[in-house]
């Protein structure tokens, strides 16, 4: 997916991609591109810093809450501080305008290399539970469990944790971010919703416990049937 604000950057970008025989669409503003994005599910998306009337680095911090998809920013902005805030905010590579499509496309090309090779990667397997990270789901035995994006979030990071300690404040960072206008008890409300989609007894938690005045853990059975 192509979300530039200049019509012929995006025909020169689709043009070469769909010579390489990927299939690609492209948008001219941000929010357009957002409701693109849950349509189209790219597997990678080229996007611009300047916008028109909107930040493309802004696009890019929203659209991770929807998406894990490589993002290569293409832009005139040449400054350091420019290259940095896009890459901190989800960006995965920089490419400076004016460009070479030949380079552009040898990225984007390495990018899905990289994705195609770690699809294989991305399965955490717990007893009962299984997350795909790519697919952003979770299956319980066959079962799919529904969670929200949210909900998704704590469940991984956790799980990339288990049978580990993991502070509110933690978590309420890596989730709402430092600038959210939430507070840290929102972590124990999603935590609470969580409980009621993958626990047996939501109320006698055997899978997340909650650790008092240090915060929570994922336990995976094997550990919880040693403890007992």
């Amino acid at each position: 997916m192509i979300v530039d604000d200049d019509p012929h950057i995006c025909e020169i970008v689709q043009a070469y991609c769909e010579r390489e025989g990927f299939i690609s669409t492209y948008s001219h503003s941000g929010t357009e591109a957002m409701k693109l994005l849950a349509s189209f599910e790219p597997d990678l998306i080229v996007l611009d810093v300047l916008l028109a009337n909107e930040n493309g680095i802004d696009w890019c911090r929203n659209a991770r809450s929807y998406t894990n998809a490589p993002i290569v920013f293409l832009s005139s902005r040449e400054e350091d501080e420019v290259k940095i805030s896009a890459l901190s905010y989800g960006g995965d590579d920089y490419v400076t305008k004016p460009f070479s499509p030949s380079v552009l496309m040898a990225k984007i090309k390495a990018h899905l290399r990289r994705v195609s090779t770690g699809r294989r990667e991305q399965l955490l397997e717990l007893p009962g539970l299984t997350l795909d990270f790519y697919a952003q789901s979770v299956n319980m035995g066959s079962e799919p469990i529904f969670l929200s994006k949210k909900e998704f979030s704590l469940l991984s990071y956790m799980a990339q944790n288990v049978n580990r300690v993991v502070s509110s404040d933690a978590l309420f960072q890596l989730i709402w971010g430092m600038e959210s206008l939430e507070d840290t008890r929102t972590v124990a409300v999603h935590i609470s919703n969580l409980r009621k989609k993958i626990e047996a007894d939501p109320v006698n938690s055997e899978r997340i416990i909650t650790i008092r005045g240090a915060g929570y853990m994922l336990v995976a059975r094997s550990a919880l049937q040693e403890r007992t």
